[in-house]
């Protein structure tokens, strides 16, 4: 495992659009937030992005990475992120699951638990 290179690919999916994720993405992907948005496909968690305003800054902390061979891994960690609009830091629980596809790490599953501010 590559931890190093998961971490930043796993900071590019918060701060970064459309592209990333289009790049980063597993093709059998979700996303799990809590209601009223839920767990999302590929398809729609790019729809949604396209959209949705970015982070301009994350930060992690309690940060675990766990291998799973040498084409698996999740990433466990606390992140707060803020956007530019002067809006709260939005805090949660996350964890990421990768695999490696054709030699590239790609983002198969990922969940939110937001925390209280």
């Amino acid at each position: 495992m590559q931890e190093k290179e998961l971490w930043e690919l796993e900071r590019t999916f918060w701060v970064d659009g459309e592209p990333a994720y289009a790049q980063g993405l597993a093709p059998e992907s979700l996303m799990v937030f809590v209601p009223p948005v839920g767990v999302l496909d590929r398809a729609r968690t790019l729809e949604a992005i396209r959209n949705a305003p970015r982070w301009k800054h994350v930060v992690f902390a309690a940060e675990r990475a766990i291998s799973a061979g040498p084409h698996a891994a999740a990433l466990v960690y606390e992140a707060t992120a803020e956007r530019d609009d002067g809006s709260a830091p939005y805090r949660a629980q996350c964890s990421s699951a990768y695999v490696r596809i054709g030699g590239q790490w790609r983002l198969a599953l990922h969940q939110q638990t937001p925390l209280a501010r």
